[in-house]
Parts: C-alpha cells; structure tokens; sequence
C-alpha cells in the first residue's frame, strides 16, 4: 500500500493483516503478482517463480490476498495455506459478466481445494462458502475452517471541521461498479439545505482504477461536486479536514447483502457517521452503537438531512460512537483475534476421501439392442476363461503386475518420452512389481523385472484378432488429425492394442494398466474389465495444448476435438499422473476431475551420470580445449529446441563474441536439423548416453521460449553436475531457485553476460552445480516410482 497513489482494497486489507500478524511477533514476507513485467525482488510472473520464492523463504504459514491466485500455488503443499475471501468475487461477476459465473464457481472450488483456512468479512459470506468448500473436499465436521475477520483500521481522529461553522460535507463514492448503483440516492441528496438555509456539500469520488492511468496520483482534493479518485493520503486529508458524514447507499442486490466496505471503514475511523442501508451486513454494527443512521429508501433522506442538520449534537454524539465502534470492534488486533489465534498452532484442514462417481444406470435398451450385449458379454467371459488358462498353463503374478500401454519408438531410449516410459518401468520393476511395455508392435512386448528389460514374443494366433496392421495404419493416417502427432492417436483406431494388452496383462498378473498419452487409454478401458485392473493415465503433457502450440495449422474445431477427447479419457480412468502442477492446474480448470489429478515429477537416472565425461568430444568436433563449451539437449524434430539452437546461433553466439568469448554449443540428441545454424553449433546425433556428454562441457544453456511439461534435460543437468543457465520456460515445472539451484534469465544481453560470469567464476559456478545436484538427488527413478506405488495402492 503506497500513500502517495490510489490504492485498492486488496491493498488496504493486506496491510491490514500484515500490522496485525507483525504485531503479534511474527515475522511477515510480501509476495505479489507482477505477469507483465519485473516488480521487484518478491514479484512473481508464473508459477514456477512463485514456487522458487516460495522454496526460497521456507515460510511457516502461506496467506493468499486474491482467490485466483490460488491457481498458482503448489498441489499437496505441507505448508498450511490461508485465503482472504474478503469480497464475494462470482456474485460481483454476476453483475459484471453473467456468462462467466459458473465457469469462476468452477475455478473456486479447484481453488479452494488448496485452502486450509478462509477469512471472510462476514457472517454472511460465511454461509456463501460452505457448499464450495465441501464441493472442493474439504471436511467440515471437525474444525471451522472459516473465521470472521472484518475489515479493520486504526482510527485517525475527530473530524477537524465543525459543520455549524463551515456548513455540512457529505461524502461518498469509490470505484463505478455495476453491483453498486447508488444513482437514485445521489439524487435524492442534490440541493438539499441545513437549518440555516446553506447548501449541503455533497463530495463523491469517483472512477475506475482498472484502466488507462488511474492509478497514477492524482490533483488534491477539494470540497464539492464529483472528484476522480485520489491518492490514498489526499482522500483521508478530505474525509479528516472537510467531511462531516459518510454514505454507504445503492440499490439492494445479493452481492450488496454480502458485501463489506472498505469505504465504509475509512468513514468511520475518521469520526464520521455513517448514513447506510438497513440491509447491509454492516448496518447491525451502526445501529449498535448509534454510530450513524439507517435507510430502506432514497425517499427518506431530505427529512433525514433536515433532522441531522437541525442540531449538530446528535452528530457530534454519533461521531463520537463511530470512534468507539473503531476502537472496540474494528481495530486490527481484535478484529485480527481469530487469525491470530490459529497461528499459534496453524495446521493443514482434513480433506473428505474421494471415489470416483458411481457410472449413472441407463433403462434397458431395445430386444435386439439388448441381445448384441448379451452376445457382447459372452465374449467378455470367454476372454476372461481364455487368458485365465493362459495365465494357468504358463505362469504369472499375482496382482502384482504392471501393464504399461504405450507409443512405439522406446528403443533406442533417446528421446524423452522415452527416457520416461522406460526408467519409470525400471524404477516400478525394481520395487518388486513386474512390468510389461505393450507398443504398437504386434510381434512382440517386453518384460521388465529387477530393472532387466527381455523381448517377449507375441504368439502368432493373437495377431489375427484384428485386422492386419497395414490397414489399420492407412485408415488411421488418413484420419483429421495433425500428421506430425497421428501416431499418438493409433489405439484410437488400432483394436489390436486391447489384446496385447490383457495377454501381457495375465502374463504378469496386472493389477494396474498404465496409460502413457491420452489415446492408449481407449483400449485401456475395456482391457482393464477383463483383467480386473485400474488404469492410470501418465500425461507427459497437455496434449491438446502442446499440439496447438506446435501446429500452426490446426483449427479452433480440431483443437476442441482433441481437448474434449483427452478430458473424457482422462476423467474415465481411476487417476491422472501430471509431471508438473502447470499440467495439473490447466487439467483441472478444462474439467478434469480435480480428485483423479495427481503431480509426480520427472526423475532421473543416477547410475547413468556416475560414468566420467566424454574426453573425446572435443576432438570429435575439433573444438578447442580452451574454447568454453556449452551444451543443449533435446530431440531436435520438436520444433522447440529447433527454435532454442537459433537463439545460440543468432542472440547468444555473437553476444558472447563480442564479449571476446568464441564459445562453441554441442546439441546433443536424435533427429537433428540437416545442417548445423552456425559453425560452432556441433550436432551429436542420436547418443548411447546423454550424461558423459553433458558433463564433457563448461556449462548447460536451455534458451527454450515454448513448450510444455517438465523439463527432463534440466534435471539431466543438475544430476551431470554442470551449472545450468536457463529462460523461465525452459525451466518450468521444476521448483529451482534462480541463482541456487540455476540462474533463470529471459533476456538474452542478460544470459550472455551470464555465461561470461559464469566461466570466470569458477566458484559461483561449483555452488550452483552442487545444489543442482542436491535436488536431482531426490528425484532417482526408484524415489519416483515409489511414489507410483503409493498412488496405486491408494486406488
């Protein structure tokens, strides 16, 4: 809150709660949203910069000041979390933008989710929460979760003017909301007279903040007429100096019944009363303690005025009662007494359990309708009795099993997705869970057990079951769907999956079918009622998303298609698997349930980065063994770090050579362009092993500007032990602290000068890297597996 500017309410009720908790002991950090631009140390333009000051600060309690920033806090944070639901946000968009209400109760309640706490001004907006908050699961029957804290301030004083002598200063106004409509009782106050026969002052301050420069300081004010709004100091010099009598009128609405006013508040701790009507929350308080007068009706006020007017004592008497309502109700550390009293031993709120909705009954379908299904049924049970005598006559676990549907390009695992697919079944087999990877080859699948993966074959009898691969392919491929993705899409058309996969299923005794990618969940479905297993989806990315951002070409109706499928999929399996909250928060808010919705981060292959760096890389490329070597990996048919190599060749190259610094980049990964951007960008091809490489050079540079997901070369990176310098995209999803763990920079001057800084100072570097390494500690394909497993027992 800065005097010398117009200041919003958020602002008034932040400093509010900041001089109470301070005031009690406690130590108060501010965090604020600045998405446009840089603003300041504790400014934060995304989530994953909040995360990183949020890592940083290691704060006991989390306070959020606006309900929609909660969709940029952490999911499963141990961190209690309170919101301020001070004003009633969908019922002013009931009068701003009725179309968007449900969509806003819908982002409430995802929101609300993550609240251990709600503060809200009022009785009133307490019973507004409490169907939200057990739609969101939190359980109600122990501990209110919502505690009344008005709104609250230091009262400033007496009115310094005196009415008889300088003649009566009403004063209204704030900012033009629809919800408030005070027209009829403005006009209701216009040329009315004191008993002496003088012109009553009406002041209104008036105008939108929200706009163009209205939050610049604007001219002091003066007594009469309309008045813009002012910086805050100016405003409380009108209401100190000149006024003798606030108004708090509009038209009655339900957001008017649950509102709370902060003008309200200013008017009575400068001593004045308040005119107001009966039917709002605050008018209870007033005729308590005789502090001002209530209205039902804009008729009512010239006789009013003319009675207040008559004899200033009985003013005099109700500014006096409006101090002492300040003082014994609405002072900061009483009115605080609730928050204050829950952070002596604050705590997170019990959640309700979550099962998945019951499937809703249809009637019964017309005879001929119904005899297909019944024919339908009897195939389900002669499957079921085939592959329980499979599983009889040739072995099998028990209910241990893990079924793993997936795309087919894993071998060589040199891409990411594949890197994924694979370390997760290593990691899941070596906790004693067999694992079978079923892809779209029809000869064989692969069993891995005890981080062993062997090539399984297919029995021939199978591969008739469906119709022949090469007509499957030229249907699907033919289909409305971007060809650069079609093959993410195969099982959409390809029945075949369903058998491989309840034959590997019974091979190992599944009792989960995982789903790598939104498509493989279709045949997931039906192979997981005969195998009687769950099926989770792993989401490597929003789809949807990730494809209209690499797909110029793509339509609005093509783009709904593929977002309406990966919903439906995603809310027909027992749980969804997310790689970063980002994923999470975009899933939830497009209609996936929010109890299916689980965040497991990418993880890493230790053993691998034990290997010492590639000596050899330098001669390969004949790169000079003082040149500063740089690396970026990636497989470079995503157009992404296509786009990352021309930042080296065009923005960070010739920054960096006119430093004096003829550094060379090695791009390290499969499909690389046909030739290299620059001569000094290298480019490796598909490699056995990723880490020797990374740790052959001097630094990693990850200059991605798009992109979705977890960044897997950015743990790669830490785990190599090399200090990383990257763009916040290039890091998203990914709870690293710039200038502990990474130096995050988005302009390119600034990267470049970076890197200089980096290369002659070998100890920042060491410091980066060790903590780098710290982090991708925890992340072991074991750990993540494990935390596979704890999800799967839970289902």
């Amino acid at each position: 809150m800065a005097p010398d500017q117009v200041v919003t309410g958020n602002a008034l009720r932040a400093a509010q709660l900041s001089d109470a908790i301070s005031g009690a002991g406690h130590t108060v950090t501010h965090l604020w949203h600045a998405p446009e631009a840089r603003g300041g140390e504790g400014s934060f333009a995304n989530r994953d910069e909040l995360r990183s000051l949020l890592t940083r600060h290691a704060a006991d309690v989390h306070l959020v000041n606006f309900w929609e920033l909660l969709g940029l806090m952490p999911f499963d944070s141990d961190v209690p979390l309170v919101l301020d639901f001070i004003a009633p946000r969908p019922l002013e968009q009931l009068f701003q933008d009725p179309a968007q209400v449900q969509n806003d109760l819908a982002r409430l309640e995802t929101h609300l989710s993550r609240a251990d706490l709600v503060l809200v001004g009022n009785e009133y907006q307490k019973q507004l929460l409490l169907l939200p908050l057990l739609g969101a699961g939190i359980d109600l029957r122990g501990d209110d979760i919502i505690e009344v804290v008005p709104l609250a301030a230091q009262a400033a004083g007496s009115p310094k003017s005196d009415p008889v002598t300088d003649g009566w200063t009403l004063v209204s106004g704030g900012v033009d909301w629809p919800w408030r409509r005070s027209q009829r009782y403005l006009d209701a106050l216009h040329g009315l007279h004191d008993g002496q026969g003088r012109e009553i002052t009406l002041v209104q301050f008036g105008g939108d903040y929200r706009h163009g420069g209205g939050r610049r300081k604007q001219p002091p004010a003066e007594a009469g007429g309309t008045l813009p709004l002012q910086s805050y100091a100016s405003y409380c010099g009108v209401l100190g100096t000149q006024a003798h009598i606030g108004l708090e009128l509009a038209e009655e609405n339900i957001e008017r019944r649950h509102s709370q006013s902060f003008r309200s508040l200013d008017f009575l701790r400068h001593g004045l009363p308040l005119i107001c009507n009966r039917y709002l929350p605050i008018a209870a308080q007033i005729e308590r303690y005789d502090a001002g007068w209530l209205v039902d009706d804009p008729q009512e006020l010239p006789a009013l005025l003319e009675s207040i007017t008559a004899s200033a004592d009985a003013w005099r008497l109700k500014s006096a009662n409006a101090l002492r309502l300040m003082a014994e109700q609405l002072n900061p550390r009483s009115a605080c007494q609730p928050l204050l009293r829950w952070l002596d031993s604050p705590r997170k709120a019990r959640r309700l359990p979550w099962k998945p909705p019951a499937v809703a009954q249809l009637a019964d379908p017309p005879p001929l309708r119904r005899a297909r299904r019944m024919l339908g049924l009897a195939g389900m049970a002669v499957r079921r009795r085939l592959f329980s005598l499979q599983k009889k006559w040739f072995g099998g676990h028990k209910d241990k099993g893990i079924v793993v549907v997936t795309r087919g390009d894993l071998f060589p695992t040199d891409h990411g997705a594949a890197v994924k697919i694979v370390e997760t079944a290593r990691g899941l087999s070596r906790h004693g869970h067999p694992v079978a990877l079923v892809t779209d080859d029809r000869r064989y699948w692969w069993r891995v057990e005890n981080g062993v993966i062997t090539r399984q074959r297919i029995p021939l009898w199978l591969r008739f079951t469906t119709w022949p691969a090469v007509w499957v392919k030229a249907k699907h491929y033919t289909r409305d769907i971007p060809e650069s993705n079609a093959f993410l899409y195969l099982p959409m058309t390809d029945g075949s999956f369903f058998w491989r996969t309840i034959y590997a299923g019974r091979k190992i005794g599944a009792h989960i079918i995982q789903a790598e990618f939104p498509a493989y969940v279709r045949p997931s479905i039906p192979a997981s009622h005969v195998l009687d297993a769950r099926v989770v989806l792993v989401e490597h990315n929003v789809e949807y998303a990730r494809i209209r951002a690499q797909v110029p070409e793509l339509t609005e109706e093509q783009y709904q298609r593929y977002k309406a499928i990966e919903i439906d999929l995603a809310n027909q399996c027992d749980a969804v698997i997310c790689v970063s909250d980002n994923d999470r928060q975009q899933l939830a808010s497009d209609g996936v349930a929010l109890g299916r919705l689980h965040t497991i981060p990418h993880g890493v292959d230790l053993e691998q980065f034990e290997q010492p760096a590639l000596k050899t890389a330098r001669q390969q490329f004949e790169i000079p063994a003082d040149a500063p070597l740089l690396v970026y990996h990636g497989t470079f048919s995503y157009p992404p770090n296509l786009e990352a190599l021309d930042v080296f060749a065009h923005e960070l190259l010739p920054r960096l050579d006119n430093m004096g610094l003829e550094c060379h980049v090695l791009a390290v990964g499969r499909e690389p362009p046909d030739a290299s951007p620059h001569t000094r960008i290298h480019l490796t091809g598909s490699v056995e092993q990723v880490a020797p490489w990374l740790k052959a050079a001097d630094i990693a540079v990850v200059p991605l500007m798009e992109g979705g997901g977890t960044r897997m070369k950015i743990i790669d990176c830490f785990a190599a032990g090399i200090p990383c310098i990257s763009t916040s995209k290039g890091i998203e999803g990914i709870p690293a602290v710039s200038g502990r763990h990474a130096l995050i920079i988005d302009d390119w001057n600034e990267m470049a000068e970076a890197i200089r800084a980096l290369l002659a100072n070998p100890d920042k570097a060491k410091l980066l890297s060790d903590a780098a390494s710290e982090m991708a500690a925890a992340l072991d394909w074991k750990a993540i597996a494990r935390r596979y497993l704890d999800l799967f027992a839970r289902l």
